[in-house]
């Protein structure tokens, strides 16, 4: 048998029964620890015991965040149940399609997304359903943990165990299912309480990200769980909201994680001039955007130091953070790969590239995904090396400078560019609000890049105008040949650019301008 871990949740009821769990914002309640750990015995005696699941069955789950995520997640972990949270933003269809590669045996979901989850259920031939209400407590949900026995109590759980499937976000294809076990739901946790003061008493974390994403339900919320700490929590990001819970002293928020995007609509809040965090001891945010920089550099005008990060699903999700006070926040860097991974940069053969030059960043360790749901692990990793299918450089200290997807990475005339490194350029160029490049056939070249281009409200961006800012800036293959305009980006549910619906949109070369000569 693998090494076992004991059950957070009647661990640390045992020990601070009072101390706070979890707050939701919008119900204006907090679980402590002995709450949980009630409700949490009696969820896992319903689904195990009247509902008949057996251990390694699936569970899936559409809802906003809420304490009844948490007491879900916590009830699979100790029943042996799997848990597979859904983006509720996905459509029916795309939804159907996951449900058949988990084939869970239940679908439980909030009020919210009743239509939705009923849509799903009847589609793939989910049987048992089950609906927690919306912010209410009268509900099927509410009625089974009322009625339910005593309950099955917290033990200790075989760390090769698998607890979730978390698919991916599916900006770049079709979304894989990667594998979190108790064991590296542990191994984070351990390897953010070195990076990020997790394991200190009286942590509370902002969560503003959906909890189906690993950014909202492992980067800081599980691993500070883990810890005994409390997690705040909102149904969905409001920049407003988040700005006022950071800023309350009597909240006391202490940790915040979030996508660059977040961080930008809360730097723009008008109040945020004023703004004091009385009690912020980390805010991270991961992915790299032209206002990297001036988000970084507002944030330390006020007195705080934002903490730069690199992740992917698979790998914890974190893999490297840069530390506070490092100057290098600026330069595009994100830091220091944590204790408990290790990381290689490699060429397309497999060899390690030499300090400086651009390689495929392969991770192992305790916080790696055991691998994909229903897919072959050797497809995906060399030997215990995940390969993440994201490129990097590192410098003599050994920390990583993330220069893009392997898989957005496009060769043309047998040269490779990097979108974006394109796209740190363009962005500057003038009226440009938001830009992504995306690589199109070429018959000469093999593939040239397309620019996407969100303009400001009044500018006019051009193919000239692009290559005029890009003239002495970029070499001419990495200059894009074509451009589009559009009114919005397309955006997944953490805000990121979802590149897939360009390129479905995008890819065919026919409506967009003609290609520079």
């Amino acid at each position: 048998m693998s090494d076992s871990v004991h059950d957070w949740v009647s661990y640390h009821a045992g020990r601070r029964p009072d101390a706070p769990a979890v707050t939701s914002v919008e119900r204006g309640r907090t679980a402590t620890w002995g709450e949980m750990e009630a409700r949490v015995a009696r969820l896992a005696h319903v689904l195990r015991h009247d509902m008949g699941l057996e251990r390694g069955d699936r569970v899936a789950t559409i809802a906003e965040n809420d304490i009844r995520t948490f007491e879900l997640q916590f009830a699979c972990m100790r029943a042996g149940l799997i848990l597979v949270p859904l983006n509720w933003r996905l459509a029916v269809g795309e939804l159907v399609t996951l449900m058949h590669d988990a084939e869970p045996s239940i679908i439980v979901y909030d009020d919210t997304w009743s239509t939705t989850a009923e849509a799903v259920a009847e589609a793939a031939d989910i049987q048992l359903r089950l609906s927690w209400g919306d912010a209410s407590d009268v509900s099927e949900y509410e009625a089974l943990m009322d009625a339910g026995d005593a309950g099955m109590p917290g033990g200790v759980h075989d760390e090769a165990e698998i607890t979730h499937i978390l698919y991916t976000s599916g900006t770049t294809g079709l979304p894989k299912g990667a594998m979190c076990s108790h064991c590296s739901l542990k191994q984070h946790a351990i390897n953010l309480a070195h990076a990020s003061r997790l394991a200190e008493r009286g942590n509370n974390h902002l969560n503003v990200v959906p909890l189906f994403h690993a950014g909202g339900l492992n980067t800081y919320t599980n691993a500070t769980l883990f810890w005994g700490g409390q997690v705040t929590t909102v149904r969905r990001f409001d920049p407003a909201v988040a700005l006022k819970l950071l800023t309350d002293p009597k909240v006391g928020i202490t940790h915040m994680c979030g996508v660059l995007q977040m961080y930008e609509m809360i730097t723009a809040l008008p109040q945020f001039a004023g703004a004091m965090f009385p009690a912020l001891k980390t805010a991270l945010f991961g992915g790299w955007g032209p206002q990297t920089k001036w988000v970084h550099e507002t944030w330390r005008a006020r007195g705080f130091f934002l903490q730069l990060s690199y992740g992917s699903t698979e790998c914890g999700p974190i893999v490297s953070v840069l530390e506070a006070g490092d100057e290098l926040a600026s330069k595009n860097c994100s830091g220091s790969v944590v204790a408990g991974t290790q990381v290689r940069l490699v060429d397309r053969e497999g060899a390690d590239v030499a300090q400086g030059e651009v390689g495929e960043i392969w991770a192992k360790g305790g916080a790696i995904t055991p691998g994909y749901w229903r897919r072959p692990r050797e497809d995906y990793f060399s030997g215990d090396w995940f390969k993440t299918g994201d490129c990097a450089r590192a410098d003599e200290a050994g920390r990583l400078y993330i220069v893009d997807r392997l898989r957005e990475v496009y060769r043309s005339g047998g040269e490779n560019v990097y979108p974006a490194e394109v796209e740190l350029v363009l962005a500057q160029a003038p009226g440009v609000k938001e830009i992504a490049v995306i690589a199109v056939p070429d018959q000469k070249w093999g593939e040239v890049g397309l620019a996407v281009v969100q303009s400001h409200e009044g500018a006019s961006v051009t193919l000239e105008s692009l290559l005029a800012h890009a003239a002495d800036k970029l070499a001419r293959y990495k200059q894009p040949k074509y451009l589009v305009t559009i009114e919005e980006m397309p955006r997944n549910a953490t805000l990121k650019i979802d590149r897939t619906a360009l390129k479905n949109a995008h890819g065919g070369v026919a409506a967009v301008a003609a290609p520079a000569n």
